[in-house]
């Protein structure tokens, strides 16, 4: 006999379509319940691109470590964008007010250490206990180191406050060294011949030389800047004829 072709209408294709269609899912099902994969809850929210790849935990960044080295460096750079000598004012005392601060970023480092050769600093330590440097003799209630940029409060031959950074007169204006004596405060100055502010000024010499808030990464005319909270602290413990020397 000679066997007959059917041909399958559209009926039974649609049988067979439905049949496989079942059988996709059902497979379907027991892939996602194997393990290493993870089903979609709601498949609007499936992303083809990631199936079957395991969730990465993030990993927070580790924090940078701020040192006084990195303080220094700052300090160093803005003197030299001032165009100014590596050794106008103390670093090493800009770096400690600094880290006395407690964690900072490196960015908060830059803008506090930025704040503090301005003169708007966190300010120095504000009593200790220590002995005045050999120069400082005790009958003085200030002393002035011209050539490290310190000054310190003392009393009877004991530090009291310091030491605090300091900038002292450039050449040609240097800073009067030797002994002298407080003559008077003016707690709002302002230099007429130099036409700058001199907030908190304590006067100690009769040609114009005083302790006074001012800039850090700059040297003055003969004075001696101070951060803000070092220029009150000299002006609210010095009295008239507290003795000053600077050497």
């Amino acid at each position: 006999m000679v066997p007959v072709t059917r041909r399958l209408g559209r009926p039974h294709l649609g049988v067979l379509s439905a049949a496989a269609l079942a059988g996709a899912l059902a497979a379907a099902a027991t892939i996602g319940a194997s393990p290493g994969f993870a089903a979609h809850a709601d498949p609007a929210h499936a992303d083809p691109a990631h199936e079957g790849t395991p969730a990465v935990a993030e990993v927070p960044p580790r924090p940078v470590t701020v040192d006084a080295q990195l303080i220094r460096s700052v300090a160093r750079r803005v003197l030299l964008e001032q165009d100014q000598p590596a050794h106008l004012t103390d670093v090493d005392l800009i770096a400690r007010d600094v880290t006395a601060l407690g964690p900072l970023s490196p960015g908060e480092v830059e803008h506090v250490t930025r704040q503090t050769l301005l003169g708007f600093g966190p300010g120095g330590p504000a009593v200790l206990t220590a002995t005045a440097p050999p120069r400082c003799p005790p009958t003085a209630r200030a002393c002035i180191d011209v050539d490290a940029k310190r000054a310190w409060v003392v009393s009877e031959g004991h530090v009291t406050y310091g030491p605090v950074p300091i900038t002292t007169g450039m050449p040609g204006y240097e800073t009067a060294r030797g002994s002298h004596r407080v003559l008077r405060h003016v707690r709002h100055d302002h230099s007429r011949i130099f036409d700058s502010p001199m907030p908190y000024s304590t006067y100690f010499t009769t040609s114009g030389m005083a302790f006074h808030e001012g800039r850090l990464d700059e040297p003055s005319h003969g004075c001696i800047h101070l951060g803000h909270h070092a220029a009150a602290h000299f002006f609210e413990t010095l009295r008239v004829g507290d003795e000053v020397v600077a050497f």
